[in-house]
């Protein structure tokens, strides 16, 4: 005996029509916001009653945190790190100015880690929490990053991060089903990877003028004298007609990028060395222009205003060397960057 929609009365079929509908509502898409920097991205998925955030480490993981507020002071701040055996630890905490945050007992609200997160590692690292909503359906945060893990207790000392910025998300926005993330990730994605190409070209002129240029200009200037008179052309050229485009343009892309990742300036040791070098650079090109124009036809044949040119020179190829080679350089952070992308794509 076979049967029929056809035979049922259509006041019927409404009625359990109704009924199914009732019984089993309208699945609602998911909402959430994520961003994206150089050094971290920080996704948030709505639930029924908490948000989850997910931190995703994009260079040398040692902690990660964000903080419910838009300045360091008096903000609620989740810090997460992994310990040797990939456990991930959460420590709330506040910090009543720029210093180092402390562990506190009652948080306004009690962040947790979901046992999903302890249970497979993922390249790049992505450290995550469950924390009760609120009513900020805008949040302004704060994040920060830092290179060294502290040791495996909620209450460790936390080394200075490495960098830290603001950072919005608008907890009201569809995320795309199946991946996760909100539509507008990608525009955001986009503009991550333009700052990493501006860090990359940043990080390969200045690199090139002060790592190559100016040791070769120096090196010129030292030896070719010996063979001949017309060693200052070549020392110029190589120092001032060579190194002004290369130093001049690979250091103005750094504070660009910095500007349109939405980060401080000269905040960090970087940024602060990399003020310093332009700024010596400048002395220099200078010093040398006016030994150069007033050398004496006769007397001393080291006058002070040259041994202090020399120095400087030395001074600026030690500085240099620091620059690029400290934890957090750019370009660390460009290669590093880069290899991430390599690896999850």
């Amino acid at each position: 005996m076979q049967f029929s929609l056809a035979r049922v009365p259509e006041p019927l079929l409404l009625v359990l029509l109704a009924f199914v509908t009732s019984r089993f509502p309208a699945v609602s898409a998911l909402q959430g916001d994520s961003w994206c920097g150089t050094l971290m991205c920080v996704e948030a998925t709505v639930n029924a009653s908490t948000v989850t955030y997910e931190l995703k480490a994009l260079n040398q993981l040692g902690w990660m945190a964000i903080g419910f507020g838009s300045t360091m002071a008096n903000s609620p701040m989740v810090i997460l790190w992994q310990t040797a055996n990939g456990t991930t630890m959460l420590s709330q905490r506040e910090a009543s100015s720029r210093v180092e945050p402390l562990p506190v007992a009652h948080p306004p609200r009690l962040a947790s880690v979901p046992p999903r997160a302890n249970i497979s590692p993922s390249v790049p690292p992505i450290l995550v929490f469950d924390i009760p909503k609120n009513n900020d359906t805008v949040q302004s945060l704060i994040w920060a990053f830092g290179v060294t893990p502290p040791d495996a207790s909620p209450d460790a000392q936390i080394e200075q991060h490495l960098d830290a910025g603001t950072l919005s998300l608008d907890l009201t926005k569809e995320l795309d089903e199946g991946s996760g993330s909100p539509s507008s990730s990608i525009a955001t994605l986009n503009g991550a990877s333009q700052a990493n190409s501006l860090l990359v070209v940043h990080a390969a002129l200045s690199a090139a003028g002060f790592l190559i240029l100016l040791p070769m200009g120096s090196l010129v200037a030292r030896w070719s004298r010996i063979f001949t008179s017309k060693w200052f052309t070549a020392h110029w050229f190589i120092n001032v007609v060579l190194g002004i485009p290369f130093i001049c343009v690979g250091w103005a892309l750094g504070p660009l990028a910095v500007a349109q990742q939405g980060r401080e300036h000269i905040v960090t040791v970087h940024q602060i060395c990399g003020v310093i070098l332009f700024v010596l650079y400048i002395i220099q090109v200078a010093l040398g222009t006016l030994i150069h124009v007033r050398r004496p036809k006769h007397g001393r044949a080291h006058p002070p205003r040259n041994v202090v040119h020399v120095v400087l020179g030395l001074a600026l190829f030690g500085l240099s060397i620091y620059e690029v080679c400290m934890p957090g350089s750019c370009l660390q952070d460009a290669v590093h960057s880069h290899i991430i992308s390599s690896v999850t794509s």
